[in-house]
């Protein structure tokens, strides 16, 4: 009994975890041009094989996404932004309260 408790409990914590979140497609050609731009090949970042030096950088001109790709989000996507968060980890409850207020407070709230 104590056996299928410990399987279901380490089932149920890989099925909640934040590392199983969506994160964006790599492999579209904004993505591609972004990976390009920071030195590094879609080969590599699927190997694990990038620096968080570069991996982060890369994340943020990812999640901008194309020039005017963001014009509709306005104001709201421009303080995600600068908060240093997008909208896939606010739609998936990954935005820490610091984000929050940093995003609040960039709005006028």
């Amino acid at each position: 009994m104590r056996a299928k408790f410990v399987v279901v409990a380490a089932f149920a914590a890989l099925v909640n975890s934040p590392a199983l979140a969506a994160e964006p497609s790599n492999s579209t050609p904004h993505a591609l041009a972004c990976m390009k731009k920071f030195g590094f090949t879609y080969a590599q970042w699927r190997a694990y094989a990038v620096p968080a030096e570069k991996a982060e950088p890369y994340r943020a001109c990812r999640d901008a996404g194309p020039a005017g790709q963001n014009s509709g989000q306005g104001k709201s996507g421009a303080c995600q932004r600068k908060a240093g968060f997008t909208q896939a980890q606010n739609a998936a409850g990954q935005v820490t309260p610091e984000q929050r207020r940093k995003w609040e407070v960039c709005m006028g709230m």
